[in-house]
């Protein structure tokens, strides 16, 4: 009796885990795992990210669509984990390890490993999958956006906007600013880095200002407006003169004078400082020692003799 319990222990389990794993099929070369708004594709060496990868995907695209309030794919977008896939242009804006596309002709999304699959991938699938699934939203809505906004909504919604970014845009001359918005920038391998850092800052800037003011915007967008005009419709303001509040009010947070201030900067110099100070007391600690031997090594000690 007591064999029989635990061999349907063991059956139940079994069931529990293959639910787990959605009921992983084999299609061709690949596996795949079926999600709600997903179906992965994958080898089997790639097992792990995709395990990794279920966690949030579902929940991901779904607090996209109700904070912009954009429509829900009604059938499962495809997505497929492929090494050994080759773009066309491979022009990797972040040091990522793992690079992407989205196909709008296919409506599917590309994964592609740029290192070995030992390498610690989690962290770099979230970020990659998270932009070209902001892709896929935008043209399954049938947004028709400005690439800025589309690269900057992506980066944003995977990655968010860092402090490094900020001290880089800093560098850019103010007249030149805009001329990184222009497509071409965004496919120049020099340029890349700056355009999407540059369209993620103003998605950020635009952010700051509410989830209303987003929604109203999308919604002009789904109306079949352009975008200037469902900007200043939903803003209140011209887009151009945004631009120009975004170089000197939103950049300006980034100033070396303006990090040292704020609470973020302040605990960042503050740790900078505690590592120089640790490193100066050690150097100086070491040197006191090495004196402090070579002094006893130097001294004469005098040895005592009974005389009668």
């Amino acid at each position: 009796m007591k064999n029989k319990g635990v061999k349907i222990k063991k059956i139940v389990l079994l069931c529990l885990f293959t639910l787990t794993l959605n009921l992983n099929a084999k299609a061709g070369d690949f596996f795949v795992s079926k999600n709600k708004y997903f179906d992965i594709y994958y080898k089997k060496q790639s097992l792990n990210l995709v395990q990794q990868l279920v966690i949030d995907c579902d929940s991901f695209l779904e607090r996209v669509c109700n904070k912009y309030g954009l429509k829900k794919p009604e059938k499962p977008i495809k997505v497929y984990i492929n090494p050994e896939y080759k773009f066309k242009n491979e022009a990797f804006p972040f040091n990522l390890k793992i690079a992407g596309a989205y196909f709008p002709d296919r409506k599917e999304i590309v994964l592609k490993t740029t290192k070995p699959f030992d390498s610690d991938l989690t962290s770099d699938i979230f970020i990659v999958f998270k932009h070209e699934t902001m892709h896929a939203i935008i043209d399954l809505n049938r947004l028709k956006i400005p690439l800025w906004f589309n690269e900057g909504l992506a980066v944003f919604n995977s990655r968010g906007f860092s402090i490094w970014d900020g001290r880089e845009l800093l560098g850019i001359n103010r007249k030149k600013l805009k001329n990184y918005l222009n497509p071409q920038s965004f496919h120049n391998p020099i340029d890349a880095p700056i355009s999407y850092s540059l369209a993620c800052g103003i998605v950020s800037y635009m952010e700051n200002y509410g989830n209303k003011n987003m929604e109203k915007l999308f919604k002009n967008l789904q109306k079949g407006y352009d975008f200037k005009t469902s900007f200043s419709t939903a803003f209140g303001i011209d887009f151009n003169f945004f631009l120009l509040m975004f170089r000197d009010d939103f950049l300006s947070k980034y100033t070396m004078f303006n990090l040292i201030i704020s609470f973020k900067g302040l605990g960042g110099i503050i740790f900078f400082l505690s590592i120089i100070i640790a490193i100066v007391r050690y150097y100086r600690n070491k040197k006191r020692i090495e004196k402090m031997i070579e002094d006893e090594k130097n001294s004469q000690i005098e040895i005592y003799e009974e005389r009668f």
